[in-house]
């Protein structure tokens, strides 16, 4: 435990001498624009002020999310590491927990849409924000001691990009402790991260706070999207300066060293894998090889581009979660109801699509309003199997 602490306080004082050092040696110029808390990458770019009006919509909405939701904190046992998160919806026992775990860039607050969307349907919903751990099997301990401390034996988790590499790890380690998982542009192993960083990733933890929000800024992608791409982009980047330095250092960490996620004893059937339309950070290589590291698993294309489809395109986003809660038997309020119950449209567990409008449009031929939900991996073969039929005009073969 000392040992930790006097590995902190160097971190720190390091970070701080980086920063004096950065502020003497960096072109006086640059130097503003690493520091300045705006929400664009810091680069100069003229476009700083149609940022900040593309942004204040979402920016509103959160705004409004956060005046009618407290954001709650938990101190991990024995250590200085704390938890944020939101939660809302039903807090009865019957309820199962949908918990949101963000990525290299993210907070809690990357999900107030699918907090307050569900919650307002009936689930029970929370977006967590984890501290700086040094290795993935460090964060599983500490996601284990964060559902002691909200006191769930064990809860569906919405994982993206790194958040989604890492409940993998969580998976393999505590398997009862999950019920089920959504992957969003995620992936199951960083080697190819840790190849490109090569031995950048032992100095992260020394380098100066700026210097660590402007690598993660310049890993989004620039032009060539929609509108509502750029708006979640920009939302994110304005959360990035509210992000501790010792915070930064563990994502990149985590990112950019060589780990692979072990086997899952999760049923595949119990994970659906959600993916933007178009390009993201991820590579094409590693979202391929989720694929086929769960051929059993749901997939839900989207129709949303960009690294975060949870923000440019909440609706369609929020619609997938509640059709892989429904096809893992949970629905609003704990209730179960019968195929009598449901709308037109909707079937139970693992039919698609779940939705009337989605099903209506893929029966005539036309366009979804949605993204594609592809469920070839999964073939229940009591559902397709058919009745034979024959020839009553055939003569027996004797």
């Amino acid at each position: 435990q000392a040992v930790r602490r006097w590995h902190g306080c160097r971190a720190a004082v390091f970070r701080q001498l980086g920063h004096a050092i950065a502020c003497v040696v960096l072109p006086w110029a640059y130097v503003p624009a690493l520091c300045r808390n705006m929400p664009g990458r810091g680069g100069g770019s003229s476009s700083s002020s149609a940022d900040v009006t593309s942004g204040c919509t979402i920016g509103e909405a959160f705004a409004k999310f956060q005046s009618e939701h407290a954001l709650n904190k938990v101190v991990q046992p024995r250590t200085n590491l704390e938890w944020a998160y939101y939660q809302a919806g039903p807090a009865s026992a019957a309820s199962e927990a949908l918990l949101f775990i963000h990525g290299t860039s993210g907070t809690a607050a990357a999900f107030f849409y699918q907090v307050q969307a569900l919650a307002e349907k009936g689930y029970r919903v929370l977006s967590a924000q984890y501290p700086a751990y040094d290795s993935p099997q460090e964060w599983c301990k500490g996601f284990d001691h964060f559902l002691d401390a909200v006191k769930f034996r064990s809860v569906h988790v919405f994982g993206a990009g790194l958040g989604g590499f890492l409940v993998q790890h969580f998976a393999a380690a505590y398997p009862h402790r999950l019920r089920s998982l959504l992957l969003c542009n995620a992936y199951a192993t960083t080697n190819p991260f840790a190849e490109k960083a090569g031995p950048l990733t032992s100095v992260v933890h020394f380098s100066p706070t700026p210097l660590l929000r402007k690598v993660v800024l310049d890993m989004f992608p620039e032009g060539g999207m929609e509108l509502s791409a750029q708006q979640a982009i920009n939302f994110i980047a304005h959360q990035v300066h509210g992000i501790s330095g010792d915070d930064l250092a563990s994502r990149l960490s985590l990112n950019s060293t060589a780990s692979s996620v072990g086997p899952l004893r999760l049923e595949q059937g119990r994970i659906t894998l959600m993916e933007s339309n178009g390009e993201t950070m991820v590579p094409d290589e590693l979202r391929r090889q989720l694929r086929q590291l769960y051929p059993g698993a749901r997939l839900a294309q989207l129709k949303a581009g960009g690294d975060f489809p949870y923000l440019s395109r909440p609706d369609e986003a929020t619609l997938f979660v509640e059709v892989h809660m429904r096809g893992v038997g949970v629905y609003p309020h704990g209730a179960t109801p019968g195929p009598g119950d449901l709308p037109a449209g909707r079937e139970l567990p693992f039919a698609a699509p779940a939705l009337a409008e989605a099903s209506a449009s893929y029966t005539a031929g036309l366009e979804p309003s949605v993204g594609v939900w592809r469920d070839e991996p999964h073939v229940d073969a009591r559902s397709t199997r058919r009745e034979q039929w024959t020839n009553p005009f055939e003569d027996d073969l004797l």
